[in-house]
């Protein structure tokens, strides 16, 4: 499998694993240094190295394979847990709405997961398979982190897959979550726009910004809104709407400004009590992330827009119940 890619003026004097950290999105900074160095990467069809600048014209081809292949079955490890099934919400001739738990990984990493949505797609709807643009991804359009439930779009064709894929570039895409998080959130509705970049440990974290500028050259514009639902003891229910769908956005966005969502083991306070203003919070474990996607909407093939919901899982609806009664 291989993708080209023309420079644009833009990408003049842009470093090459820069270049590619931007149009593989799917790839860690380490995976892309690897295809570059296994000679996988070429530029004007010559060999190259990761730290090659780029000049408007050029041609980058990219040679890769499903990450499924990257690692012999006996060094995967799967979830001891078992995960249930997506639960398919709507579907026709052009695209599923499906409801994914908590749990599931999309599609697989460099790791070789076969517990994944993509392999319950491909099983249960064969011709998804040829759908997009890589395998490993077939219909994926968007995802979402593998603790997160909630409602997806799957493309089943390739003119839905591109009319979609169009679609989220362009932000024409509503997504709205719903996440508990930590303290209460003193302004009633906001805009979080804090580049989204990864730290020195590799973690996907929000930078500030310097004036107009980024923080950090590598970051990418993030953009999440949000809305305070209510006040249940001493956290905060939000209705999030994400205009750009960055790894681990509304984790990273909600963290950086001092709200990290219950649950969330990547983000969450490091000790017991979360200190929120001069008030001690204990730290609690509502057995999951307490983030889920609830709504989606988008226009079909007809140019007809149609919204999908999803209600709170039993589990994060008896954990908010539980609280309010105390």
């Amino acid at each position: 499998m291989s993708e080209q890619i023309l420079a644009q003026p833009t990408d003049q004097g842009k470093r090459l694993d820069v270049f590619l950290t931007e149009h593989l999105g799917d790839r860690t900074r380490s995976q892309i240094k690897k295809l570059v160095q296994q000679g996988d990467v070429t530029i004007n069809d010559n060999a190259t190295k990761v730290h090659q600048f780029l000049r408007s014209g050029d041609i980058i081809k990219i040679h890769t394979s499903s990450p499924t292949q990257a690692v012999a079955p006996a060094e995967v490890t799967e979830p001891t847990i078992p995960v249930p099934d997506p639960t398919i919400i709507f579907e026709n001739d052009n695209f599923l709405v499906l409801e994914k738990p908590a749990g599931l990984l999309v599609h697989a990493t460099e790791r070789g997961e076969t517990n994944t949505l993509v392999n319950w797609l491909t099983t249960h709807y064969p011709t998804i398979t040829d759908v997009g643009e890589h395998a490993y991804r077939a219909g994926i359009i968007h995802r979402l982190d593998r603790d997160v439930s909630g409602i997806m779009v799957i493309a089943k064709n390739q003119p839905a897959f591109l009319s979609l894929k169009e679609q989220f570039r362009s932000r024409l895409v509503k997504k709205e979550y719903i996440a508990l998080v930590y303290g209460h959130v003193l302004k009633q509705s906001g805009t979080i726009e804090l580049p989204i970049g990864r730290n020195r440990e590799g973690q996907f974290v929000a930078h500030p910004r310097k004036g107009l500028s980024m923080f950090h050259r590598h970051d990418r514009v993030a953009k999440t809104d949000f809305r305070v639902l209510e006040y249940v003891q001493d956290y905060t229910l939000l209705s999030i709407q994400i205009h750009t769908g960055r790894t681990h956005q509304i984790r990273a966005h909600l963290s950086a400004v001092g709200h990290p969502i219950l649950g969330d083991q990547l983000y969450k306070p490091r000790k017991k009590h979360f200190n929120f203003l001069r008030q001690k919070i204990k730290v609690v474990n509502p057995g999951r992330i307490f983030l889920h996607s609830i709504t989606i909407g988008f226009n079909d093939q007809n140019g007809e827009w149609q919204e999908f919901h999803s209600p709170l899982p039993q589990i994060l609806s008896q954990f908010l119940n539980d609280k309010k009664q105390k």
